[in-house]
């Protein structure tokens, strides 16, 4: 059956709510969220604070607009394991390496990620999304790990679980520390950082002489 268009005033609230929503991810990256006005948002935006009311109640409901948008992404990259053909191991390393890489994406991502985790600890509902989504990326992450051990190509060290909880980690830790260095240290590629938690999770047989997996030095080489 072929999809009834779009009327022009749904698609055009449509697009209004999404500018909206583009705007508050530039200014809260920019100004913080404490700092960042629904004002600032809605001229940011090219609308009135009318309009920005409209669509939204609060200040609140756009940031919990902006982490829904992002759960939502990256609960895509990790299910993109369940359908990827070929080994599992070899999956299971790009959906990682897809979950932690950043550079396809927004910058201002990058800046926004640290205020949302702040504003968990004084906003319960904030703080509900969140839990809620790394809860289900757990899940997601140790069935993938889980069904890379079960093909005989990952031999894990530690449960998967807490293998899952490991990955999370270093996403967390790669963003702060991407808002920390310093020019004089250079970027740290998500591919090295997650060459060297596989190695640790899954340590190959020659354990004294540890190496990235094939498919993260491709990775690697296709970025130089």
């Amino acid at each position: 059956m072929a999809k009834r268009p779009v009327p022009a005033r749904q698609e055009q609230r449509q697009q209004t709510r999404a500018r909206l929503v583009d705007a508050a991810l530039r200014v809260f990256a920019e100004q913080g969220y404490d700092h960042a006005t629904v004002e600032e948002i809605s001229i940011a935006a090219g609308y009135s604070k009318g309009a920005y009311y409209f669509h939204f109640d609060s200040k609140e409901d756009i940031l919990l607009e902006l982490l829904s948008t992002w759960i939502d992404d990256q609960t895509k990259r990790l299910l993109a394991f369940e359908t990827a053909r070929g080994p599992a191991a070899i999956a299971l390393l790009e959906t990682l390496e897809s979950l932690l890489r950043y550079d396809d994406r927004d910058p201002c991502w990058r800046l926004i990620l640290p205020e949302i985790w702040v504003q968990s600890h004084r906003n319960a509902k904030v703080r509900e999304t969140l839990q809620s989504g790394y809860a289900r990326w757990i899940d997601l992450l140790r069935d993938a790990f889980e069904k890379a051990a079960r093909e005989g190509l990952v031999s894990l060290a530690i449960r998967a679980d807490i293998a899952a909880s490991l990955v999370l980690a270093a996403h967390d830790g790669l963003t702060l520390r991407s808002r920390l260095k310093t020019q004089a240290e250079g970027a740290l590629p998500s591919s090295q950082v997650l060459g060297a938690l596989v190695t640790l999770v899954a340590p190959s047989e020659q354990a004294s002489k540890p190496r990235i997996p094939p498919a993260l030095r491709r990775t690697a080489r296709r970025k130089k």
